[in-house]
C-alpha cells in the first residue's frame, strides 16, 4: 500500500521506563567479592521506541477468513466507537450466478473500535419458481442510539423479521443487536436519515417521506425534481440537495446541483457546462454546506477553481474529483483528485468528519485509493491500494469517520495481499476493515 502526504507532521510515540532503588522488596544484594568489593550490575537494555505512526497509516487491519465471495459495500460508524460493514456473500461453487441455492446473501456485522466482531447477521433471499434469488443493498446509515437501516433491492423473497419483500427496493431497520425491527417496500432509495428516535426519513422514487420508530409512515411528498438525480442528501428538516444531469435536447445534457425545501420547492440551483462531471455521492456537512464527488473527463468550471484532468482528449480515462458548495448555492472550492494509475476513475463515495473535512475513496482498473481533505479543500494524505502487477483489487469500497476523527474503510481483496506491513489470505475473496491515523 503506497502513500504520499501533503503537509502533515508525524506523532511520534515512545516508552519511558523509570529505574529506582528500594522498590523491590525482595531484591538481594550481590555477594561481595574477597576484599569487600561488590560487582555492579549490568546496565539494562535501554527500551526500544514504538514505531512512528503518520498520518494515513494503519493502526490495525481486521479479516476474518470466510468460505465463498465476500464483498462489502458500505460502512458506518455508531457514534460511540463501534463500526457496522453491510456486505453481501456468495457460495464457492456460485461461479457467479445467483439462482436457486446460489444466491447472493445480504450481511450486517457489528465490530468494536478495535476491529473485533460483535455479531454478525444473515438475509439469504428464496428464488421464485423458475426464478432468480439476488440481493443487492449499497445504503446504510447508523442513528446516534445504535439503531441501522439499511436500503437495496431484491429479486426474488427475502424476509426481514415478520416481513417478506418480494421483487422490490425496499428499506428496513434493524435493532443494535441485528434484530430485525421492520421492512418496507419502496421505490429505487436515494438516500437515509435517521434520528436520534429512531424515526428515519427516506428519499424514495420521486418521494420524500418520514417513518416513525415502528415503520409508519408519518407523511409523504412528492418531489418530481428528482427524476434527474444521480445523488440526493437529506437535511434534517427533510429539505434537500442533489446533483444529476438534465437532457435539455436530443443532444445536450448539462449537469445541475439544486437544493430544495421540505416542500419540493427549489431554493437555488446551480448548472454546470455541457458534458460537465458525473455525481456519484454527495454529503452534508457540520457548517451547512455539501461535498459531492464523482469523476470527470476534460475540465470544468467550479466557481474561482478550474478542475482539469491529467489528460485532455476525448479518448482519455475518468477521474475523480470533490467540490464544495455553501448553504446558499454558492462555490466554495474544487479539487481534482489525482490518481496514480493509467486507468479510468469510477464510483468515488465520501464521509465527512466533524470538522467538514473529508475522505473520498475511489476505484480504478488496479485496486482503489483514498484521501483526506481539509474542510479548505487541501489534500492532507493518499493512500494507495494498488498492486504490481497491475489487478482490480484490493478494493476499499467504503469510509467513514469514527468519533475521534480516526478513517475506518472496508473492502474486498482476493490471494494475498499487504495491508500496512500485515500479509493478509483470503479464502476466496474476503472482506478486510481498516482503522486509519486521520
Amino acid at each position: 500500500m503506497g502513500r504520499w502526504r501533503t503537509g502533515t507532521v508525524g506523532l511520534a510515540l515512545g516508552i519511558c521506563a523509570a529505574l529506582g532503588t528500594g522498590c523491590d522488596s525482595e531484591k538481594v544484594n550481590p555477594p561481595a567479592k574477597p576484599g569487600g568489593e561488590v560487582e555492579e550490575p549490568a546496565p539494562l537494555p535501554e527500551a526500544p521506541e514504538l514505531p512512528e505512526t503518520l498520518p494515513g497509516d494503519a493502526r490495525w487491519t481486521a479479516h476474518t477468513a470466510t468460505a465463498g465471495r465476500q464483498d462489502a459495500t458500505a460502512v458506518a460508524t455508531d457514534g460511540e466507537g463501534g463500526i457496522v460493514v453491510l456486505g453481501t456473500s456468495e457460495p464457492a461453487e456460485a461461479q457467479g450466478t445467483s439462482a436457486d441455492s446460489h444466491g447472493t446473501t445480504l450481511t450486517v456485522s457489528r465490530h468494536d473500535g478495535g476491529g473485533q466482531q460483535l455479531w454478525s447477521r444473515s438475509f439469504t433471499p428464496e428464488p421464485r419458481e423458475g426464478g432468480a434469488a439476488d440481493v443487492r443493498s449499497p445504503l446504510l446509515a447508523v442513528s446516534r442510539t445504535g439503531d441501522i437501516f439499511l436500503a437495496g433491492k431484491v429479486e426474488g423473497r427475502l424476509r426481514l423479521g415478520e416481513t417478506v419483500i418480494t421483487d422490490s427496493s425496499f428499506v428496513a431497520k434493524l435493532d443494535p443487536d441485528g434484530t430485525p425491527r421492520w421492512a418496507r417496500a419502496v421505490g429505487p432509495v436515494r438516500a437515509l436519515l435517521p434520528d436520534g428516535d429512531g424515526e428515519l426519513v427516506l428519499a424514495q422514487g420521486m418521494v420524500v417521506e418520514r417513518y416513525d420508530a415502528e415503520g409508519a409512515r408519518r407523511w409523504s411528498r412528492e418531489v418530481p425534481a428528482m427524476a434527474s438525480a444521480s445523488v440526493v442528501a437529506l437535511d434534517p428538516e427533510g429539505g434537500l440537495v442533489m446533483a444529476g444531469n438534465k437532457h435539455l435536447g436530443p443532444f445536450e445534457i448539462r449537469g445541475f446541483i439544486a437544493r430544495l425545501s421540505p416542500d419540493g420547492d427549489v431554493r437555488w440551483e446551480q448548472e454546470l457546462a455541457p458534458e460537465g462531471p458525473s455525481f456519484t455521492d454527495v454529503a452534508l456537512r457540520p457548517d451547512g454546506s455539501f461535498l459531492f464527488t464523482g469523476d470527470f473527463s476534460g475540465t470544468f468550471q467550479w466557481g474561482r477553481d478550474t478542475l482539469q484532468s491529467p489528460c485532455t482528449q476525448r479518448s482519455c480515462h475518468r477521474t475523480a474529483y470533490a467540490l464544495a458548495v455553501d448553504g446558499y448555492g454558492e462555490p466554495l472550492w474544487a479539487r481534482t483528485l489525482d490518481s496514480q494509475t493509467k486507468s479510468g476513475s469510477e464510483g468515488a463515495r465520501l464521509a465527512v468528519d466533524a470538522t467538514g473535512g473529508a475522505a473520498v475513496v475511489w476505484r480504478h482498473g488496479c485496486g482503489s485509493e483514498l484521501a483526506t481533505l481539509s474542510s479548505g479543500g487541501e489534500v492532507l494524505w493518499q493512500n494507495l491500494y494498488v498492486t504490481t502487477p497491475c489487478s482490480a483489487t484490493p478494493l476499499l469500497r467504503d469510509v467513514a469517520f469514527l468519533p475521534d476523527g480516526d478513517v475506518v474503510g472496508a473492502g474486498m481483496f482476493l490471494g494475498t495481499r499487504s495491508f500496512g506491513g500485515k500479509k493478509l489470505t483470503a479464502s476466496d475473496s474476503d472482506v478486510f476493515l481498516q482503522r486509519l491515523v486521520p
